[in-house]
C-alpha cells in the first residue's frame, strides 16, 4: 500500500472550510487525479474519472461525512484494488488545519516505478491542498462581503 498524506494552514474559519468540504461536487475542481464526477442521489457511489500517472481511469466512489467536517472517499469499483482518501479539519488559531490521507494499493505493472509515483503523488496532493485553501479562502472572503452588504 502507497500512502502519502500532507497538511495545509487554511487562513479561514473552520466553519467556511467545512462547508466548503460539504460539497463534493467541488471535489472535480480541486482534485487533479480527477476530471469529473457525477454525485448520486441517496447515498449511492459517485461515478468519477480522471487520469492517475497519465492512464486514463473510471470508478466508482462512496463517500462518508465525518463530525469534524472532513469526509472519507473510498473507490468501489475501478481500476486500483483499493483507493481510500480522508480530509480531516479542526480549528486552530488563525484558521483551520486541514490534513488529506490517500492511500493506493498500485496494480502490479506500476509496482517497479513506486518511487516516481510517490513523487508525482506528493505533487498533485501539493497542488490540490493548494486549491482547496484559495477556494475556502475565497470562500470565506465572500461571505464577508455579504455580511458588509447587508
Amino acid at each position: 500500500m502507497l500512502n502519502v498524506n500532507r497538511r495545509i494552514l487554511i487562513s479561514a474559519p473552520y466553519e467556511s472550510v467545512r462547508t466548503y468540504l460539504s460539497d463534493l461536487n467541488e471535489i472535480a475542481h480541486y482534485e487533479p487525479k480527477v476530471d469529473s464526477l457525477q454525485l448520486s442521489p441517496a447515498g449511492e457511489p459517485a461515478q468519477a474519472s480522471g487520469r492517475f500517472f497519465g492512464i486514463p481511469w473510471r470508478g466508482t466512489f462512496s463517500f462518508e461525512f465525518k463530525p469534524d467536517g472532513g469526509y472519507r472517499g473510498v473507490m468501489v469499483t475501478g481500476p486500483l484494488k483499493h483507493m481510500e482518501c480522508k480530509v480531516m479539519i479542526r480549528p486552530v488559531n488563525g484558521g483551520t488545519l486541514l490534513e488529506r490521507e490517500e492511500g493506493y494499493a498500485l496494480p502490479l505493472f506500476l509496482r517497479p516505478v513506486t518511487s516516481l509515483v510517490r513523487r508525482w503523488l506528493d505533487h498533485t496532493l501539493e497542488l490540490e491542498l493548494d486549491s482547496i485553501k484559495e477556494r475556502a479562502e475565497a470562500l470565506n472572503r465572500r461571505v464577508q462581503l455579504q455580511v458588509l452588504d447587508i
